[in-house]
């Protein structure tokens, strides 16, 4: 009897608990940021612009000039939509003002004009003054909004640091050790085929089926940091979106590096595999751009794959949880537990 009215109080609270819930208003675009809040939103927003207006130029400048860096004007848009993946959070998030948002703020201007001065004198790259944008808008943020609701919108934020290219030299030293790894493992996996080949750093020299000696290189275009930046941006992006824990959201975002990697490597061994056929025209102009956008399915695929491998194993540990649980209780609850998930009337 005692049994009985122990889970019948259980099943009650829960049902209340659920009640409650069901119960709890969602809130809408308009309740939560109302004209007045739009409007100042907005015009703090073309200030924003319009103070960043040279920056925003130069980036859009190199993102129609420098096809490593083409990527640059679907960033924001991916910015916009992790925002409205999580409006019911920023809805919900309790506004306030908070004047350590001045100080980011004014730290935010102070680093872009300290960017300006080291692209002069230092570093030829307007990478650091860039990165002034977004401490300007977390400051901005913080200020009016206070610390929750940075709390839902600073990786939107911080996303924006994929669209900003890097200097040329520092995209160059990136670059030279993958095309070497490139050069490295292609020549490996092509000598395993019984392919006739000499690796130098990131030059290839191979004998064709028909005898024919030919020289490759493996340019800075073909380095994969193209393929590294945007497999970077795709893992966080892949990470943000599911509800994983942690370790795997890190995991996910580490492994772009190695896909990305792998996904090269299996392009220059597929262009290298063109000359050794004596079909050159394969590896070059529209097919050799062709097959590095190929490389895009593999590389989805296997980023695909381990984002179900860590949900496996996530819902693994989850039951191992349970068995934990079950074997902690008495036998009696064990089985009320299995029959009515409480206590056996």
């Amino acid at each position: 009897m005692n049994d009985t009215t122990r889970h019948d109080t259980g099943e009650a609270s829960k049902g209340s608990l659920a009640e409650l819930v069901a119960e709890t208003p969602a809130l809408t675009f308009s309740q939560s940021f109302p004209p007045g809040t739009c409007v100042k939103i907005l015009l703090l927003a073309g200030l924003l612009v319009w103070l960043n207006f040279w920056q925003l130029r130069i980036m859009a400048r190199t993102w129609i000039e420098d096809p490593n860096w083409s990527h640059g004007f679907l960033i924001p848009l991916f910015s916009i939509y992790f925002l409205y993946s999580r409006r019911n959070e920023l809805f919900l998030a309790r506004r306030r003002i908070c004047l350590w948002g001045l100080a980011l703020l004014l730290f935010g201007i102070i680093w872009t004009i300290a960017g300006v001065y080291i692209y002069q004198t230092v570093w030829r790259g307007y990478w650091i003054s860039h990165l002034g944008i977004i401490l300007t808008i977390m400051g901005l943020v913080l200020y009016t909004g206070g610390p929750k609701v940075l709390r839902v919108v600073w990786l939107p934020i911080v996303y924006l640091i994929f669209m900003m290219p890097l200097p040329g030299t520092t995209y160059a030293q990136i670059a030279l050790p993958l095309q070497n790894l490139a050069a490295m493992a292609s020549g490996a996996v092509l000598k395993l085929s019984g392919v006739e080949i000499v690796v130098k750093a990131s030059e290839l020299t191979l004998v064709s089926v028909s005898g024919v000696t030919r020289h490759l290189t493996v340019a800075e275009a073909c380095s994969g940091v193209r393929l590294l930046v945007a497999f970077m941006a795709l893992g966080v992006a892949m990470a943000y979106l599911d509800d994983k824990p942690i370790w795997q959201r890190v995991t996910l975002v580490l492994m772009g590096v190695p896909i990305a990697v792998a996904c090269n490597v299996l392009r220059v061994v597929i262009t290298s595999t063109a000359y050794v056929q004596d079909k050159p025209e394969f590896g070059k102009d529209f097919m050799h751009s062709f097959t590095g956008m190929l490389m895009l399915i593999p590389a989805l695929l296997m980023l695909w794959g381990l984002s179900w491998l860590l949900q496996s194993l996530f819902v693994a540990d989850d039951d191992e949880e349970q068995d934990a649980d079950d074997k902690g209780l008495p036998n009696d609850a064990r089985e009320g537990s299995a029959h009515t998930g409480g206590a056996r009337i």
